[in-house]
């Protein structure tokens, strides 16, 4: 297999003031590299102002005109789009609100959200190859020729630390109560209202006598410590009204941790591998009744085909074979036309 030079494009990836921001991305690429291919980030920090992905778009055309990459791979619609005015081959993968936008509160979604939903759709007709987090992800992009050429490949997870783990033990690290019966939300309610802080806040409400359990709010903790968290709780608990690929129940799920979420984004496929977890209506009494039966259960659930399917280096391979075939078809066309 032939070393690669991949030129990677995000507005996501962590940094010191947020470890966590595009973690997976970073996690993607690790893996990538592991693989023997050399990869250089350049990241967009577009979070305040449009003005960085106008100077995105200059610089990444500055980078591949040197010869010094052999395909570019963009995370996230909008990197996608600036990385798409150059000349050599794209990979563009699509995370989640690119596609499917971000809810407003009328029921529709964002005027911003339709804007990057326009750009992120002229980036995968300019890209060569187009991942999708998950199939609904895949049957939202407009142009049938798309979908049938893009791949789902979900985010990988580090299963050397995501993995089972003791409850007493973690518990003790984080200075919890050995006893108490913990619901994780691990969201900031005040960040999103599409995370939905107020339906869990209400199901765990709605909890009959003999299931009392307290809601666990937990962000901006690294990745490094988070294993502990999943360790420590006795569900995950997902709320959404909006998620491509949550990492979180991913996550969990290799930590062999019950999780009880509502129908979003790719959730069901990974929640039907792992039986005792709970997938429930976005209802209140709904989802206290999945948390009862959550539980009035053993505590754990065997993660271990999740584990299996989404090891990083799993992943990792499956992302360089799309690499791969990207370049052999361009080679091809490219000798058609000479």
């Amino acid at each position: 297999m032939r070393s690669l030079r991949i030129l990677v494009v995000t507005n996501m990836y962590p940094t010191p003031e947020k470890p966590i921001f595009g973690v997976f991305v970073a996690r993607q690429m690790a893996g990538v590299e592991k693989l023997g291919h050399t990869v250089q980030v350049e990241f967009i920090r577009g979070d305040r102002s449009m003005g960085p992905y106008a100077r995105g778009m200059r610089r990444v055309r500055s980078l591949t005109r040197k010869g010094a990459f052999d395909i570019v791979h963009a995370h996230y619609g909008l990197s996608g789009f600036v990385a798409a005015f150059q000349s050599i081959p794209l990979v563009v993968s699509f995370c989640g609100s690119d596609l499917l936008g971000v809810p407003n509160e009328r029921g529709g979604i964002t005027s911003k959200s339709r804007l990057e939903i326009k750009l992120s759709h002229i980036a995968a007709r300019r890209a060569d190859g187009i991942i999708c987090k998950s199939e609904g992800m895949r049957e939202s992009l407009p142009d049938r020729r798309d979908r049938d050429r893009a791949r789902v490949i979900g985010n990988g997870v580090d299963t050397d630390s995501f993995r089972p783990g003791d409850r007493a033990l973690a518990r003790g690290r984080l200075g919890l109560s050995p006893t108490d019966r913990l619901i994780l939300f691990p969201q900031d309610p005040a960040k999103s209202a599409i995370k939905r802080f107020d339906l869990a806040r209400s199901a765990v409400q709605h909890l009959g006598n003999g299931h009392e359990a307290k809601l666990w709010e937990v962000h901006g903790v690294t990745p490094e410590l988070m294993p502990d968290y999943y360790h420590a709780a006795d569900c995950l608990l997902l709320t959404s009204d909006h998620e491509g690929s949550p990492n979180v129940v991913k996550e969990a799920l290799c930590c062999d941790l019950p999780v009880v979420s509502v129908d979003v984004g790719d959730v069901k496929h990974w929640l039907a591998m792992v039986p005792g977890c709970e997938l429930v209506a976005s209802d209140p009494g709904a989802i206290a009744q999945g948390i009862e039966q959550v539980l009035g259960t053993t505590g754990r659930v065997d993660g271990s085909r999740v584990r299996a399917a989404l090891s990083s280096d799993i992943v990792a391979k499956e992302v360089v074979q799309l690499y791969e075939a990207v370049l052999d078809a361009r080679a091809s066309r490219d000798s058609r036309n000479r």
